[in-house]
């Protein structure tokens, strides 16, 4: 049975030497720069290359966040960020921004590369995707159920690494773009401001938390997890303290290490009252549930009421400090010490693994003239290892009698023989990296060229079918529309009266685009091969793909044919670099990322143009800003099993919409008010300009339409500017 990793979180140097003494086989941290917890301490690069060398010591493994989207200006200081942790024998980078994929993946040669849970990669189709580019491992969405984490490692023959323990968030991540929206502190950026753990009113109930998630504890499906193959266990925690680091993953290293001791006995495995008492107490939210593993969603996951976290005691953080933190792990070793006259001393060393290094003084040992050195003096002083992270377990002596030599000298070939052994690891470790071998980005791939008709030209996108039947009614009355995009759960209401309509707006110049689920899990797939003949037909002109899975689902089942592949604004392009990764797979455009600002998108806009690309604008829309797999609806016992906008209130009264997509049995949270840019059009930069319709009647579909394509008319609703001008941090 494979030994699965513990993985530790540390968010600065107390909670990462906390993980190494408590027994994690590898730690996850973040740096000054590029990391999704922009408020935890983090590392210096001086803390960071320390860190690195002292967890090889001991076979510990350091993977860096760099698991941030990446703005075009930040991006020339990547490879000096990196170099020096490369160099010091860096295991691995977890990476959410696929220009900064590509980059790494070409330019640091043996790094493994770990796709991070902010890629929502939810399918075999992305973890194949991402295996094609050497990526090692995927963190996928905390979604999956155990079916689905299967389903993928059946499919897809690579390393998977799951959340076991710590806080979960409500959105699938790299979903989220509530806090972005609201004040401009962006998850995608590290700086999620939490606006979900805070009170709404719902259904008629105050001050409840419908979008607040308990905290996961999956200690006593360590044996289930172990079974499955799960490749690493990760536990959250880079914001939190040093005790819940070494509490936490010293509870888990117990209880791993129990069942692969007694892997044949499963029924006698049982987690104690008290592990798990302290594990409530170590900064959990509320109370504990086990995540998705076994459900899709549910009000049991739901704090519902006010947060408040359980206090470890006196007793029991003193008993954590005084195992895990208070003094640092030490490497065993056994030394065998010779010391004969007129010979240099020579002594000899063996590591816990059975490696052998040997050291000798430069000078000979003397016949005493008069106090002889006793074996004792010896021992003693071999024995002392100081602040080094080594410990002598035996020493051993073989000496004539009558000899001396100096305490110095003794000092110094113990000095001599624990470098070469810490210089034999830190080689190794880093010798394990670069050989590691990369086969290469495929830069040959053939893509379709975009037909680019000019900037001015209009995108319209639908949510429901009733929206749909509105803009065929009405599309001719609006000259410069060049495509209406269908999202992809409307197939199933496609009938023969509508396909023919459709086929009506083709004729007559107005391409059809098809939006595959923003999230496409087993599910999705599943339910889209249904429709692949109508997929491959000449209905659509092109698809957009808001994940690598479902642009890996249209590459398999070969749909590029004739079709353009849009990379939508969740398939984040930041900058140039993911641009051409994203190129070289052919796809064709892209819908600019909503937390981009204006300018920031000038920044590469002409690098996009450059590569045939064409680019599209979102100048009207509810902009979403959660995906989920929970439902609010059902939360509170009103499942129904209909399509429909719910609301919700904040704390200011703003009344949110919640559209329940039953298909899915998941939300889509979307902003009070959409972003309207009618005045800021003219200064945009784009070939088309996206019109998204999602909660929109007949009359307010009309009211935009007017206003951005015909020039008439008044604004008559609330609107925001998003992140046209000012961005995020």
């Amino acid at each position: 049975m494979k030994r699965p990793e513990l993985l530790a979180p540390a968010g600065d140097m107390d909670c990462f030497m906390a993980a190494v003494n408590a027994g994690a086989d590898a730690i996850y941290l973040g740096g000054e720069e590029y990391g999704a917890r922009a408020y935890a301490s983090n590392f210096s690069k001086e803390e960071l290359c320390e860190a690195i060398c002292y967890a090889h010591l001991f076979g510990v493994k350091v993977y860096l966040t760099v698991n941030t989207l990446v703005k075009e200006r930040e991006f020339g200081r990547l490879n000096d960020f990196i170099r020096p942790f490369y160099d010091a024998g860096l295991d691995g980078v977890i990476v959410q921004d696929l220009g900064v994929l590509y980059q790494l993946h070409d330019d640091f040669k043996g790094l493994e590369l770990h796709a991070s849970t902010q890629m929502a990669i939810a399918n075999s189709y992305g973890a194949g995707f991402l295996k094609s580019f050497d990526v090692c491992r995927i963190v996928p969405a905390r979604e999956l159920s155990m079916d689905e984490l299967n389903h993928i490692r059946k499919k897809v023959k690579i390393d998977m690494e799951v959340f076991i323990h710590g806080a979960m968030c409500y959105c699938y991540s790299g979903h989220c773009l509530y806090s972005s929206f609201l004040g401009g502190r962006s998850g995608n950026r590290g700086r999620c401001a939490g606006p979900c753990r805070l009170p709404f009113d719902a259904f008629g109930q105050k001050e409840v938390y419908p979008l607040s998630l308990k905290d996961m504890c999956t200690i006593s499906m360590l044996p289930e997890l172990i079974d499955n193959g799960i490749d690493s266990f990760k536990i959250e925690g880079r914001m939190k303290n040093s005790y819940y680091v070494a509490g936490v993953t010293s509870i888990y290293r117990k209880y791993i290490d129990l069942y692969l001791q007694n892997k044949d006995s499963q029924s006698d495995f049982q987690v104690s009252d008290e592990d798990y008492e302290l594990l409530k107490k170590l900064y959990l939210r509320s109370d504990l549930q086990d995540g998705y593993f076994h459900r899709h969603n549910g009000r049991e996951m739901i704090t519902m009421h006010s947060p408040s976290y359980a206090v470890a005691d006196d007793k029991e953080f003193e008993n954590i400090k005084n195992q895990y933190l208070d003094k640092n792990r030490k490497l065993s070793l056994i030394a065998s010490v010779v010391v004969r006259a007129g010979q240099p001393v020579s002594l000899t060393v063996r590591d816990e693994l059975g490696h052998v290094d040997f050291a000798q003084s430069e000078e000979v040992v003397s016949v005493a003239e008069k106090r002889p050195i006793s074996e004792a003096d010896i021992r003693k002083q071999i024995n002392k290892t100081g602040n080094t992270p080594f410990q002598f377990d035996s020493v051993s002596v073989i000496m004539d009698d009558n000899v001396f030599v100096s305490l110095k000298t003794l000092g110094e070939v113990k000095r001599q023989a624990l470098d070469q052994i810490k210089d034999r690891i830190l080689k190794d470790a880093r010798k394990r990296t670069l050989d590691f071998t990369l086969k290469g980005l495929d830069q040959t791939k053939n893509h379709q060229k975009v037909e680019i008709k000019g900037s001015g030209r209009y995108r319209v996108s639908c949510q429901t079918i009733r929206q749909l039947r509105y803009l065929i009614e009405v599309c001719f009355d609006y000259k410069g529309i060049d495509a209406v995009e269908i999202q992809a759960f409307l197939l199933s209401e496609l009938d023969e009266k509508l396909v023919y309509e459709l086929q009506q707006l083709k004729i007559s110049g107005i391409r059809i685009y098809l939006r595959f689920p923003p999230v496409f899990r087993k599910k999705a797939s599943d339910w889209m091969d249904n429709y692949l003949f109508l997929l491959q037909s000449a209905l659509f002109d092109g698809f957009y793909c808001n994940n690598l899975d479902s642009l890996a689902y249209i590459q398999q089942n070969r749909l590029v044919k004739n079709k353009q592949i849009m990379a939508d604004y969740g398939l984040y392009i930041f900058n140039a670099q993911a641009a051409a990764f994203l190129h070289s797979e052919g796809v064709t455009g892209m819908v600019v990322p909503y937390e981009l600002t204006h300018y920031e998108w000038l920044d590469f806009e002409k690098a996009v143009a450059e590569r045939d690309m064409a680019s599209e604008y979102l100048i009207y829309g509810h902009i979403p800003f959660m995906r989920t797999a929970n439902c609010v609806k059902k939360t509170f016992g009103k499942c129904n099993g209909k399509n429909e906008v719910i609301t919700i209130k904040d704390r200011t009264h703003t009344v949110i919409p919640v559209l329940n997509q039953c298909e899915a049995c998941e939300n889509t949270i979307y902003n009070s008010v959409p972003v309207s840019l009618h005045d800021e059009k003219k200064k945009i930069k784009a070939d088309y300009f996206r019109l998204s319709f999602t909660i929109e009647n007949e009359d307010q579909m009309t009211n935009v339409l007017d206003i951005f394509i015909k020039g008439k008319g008044r604004v008559s609703y609330e609107y925001t500017k998003g992140h046209f001008k000012k961005g995020i941090e």
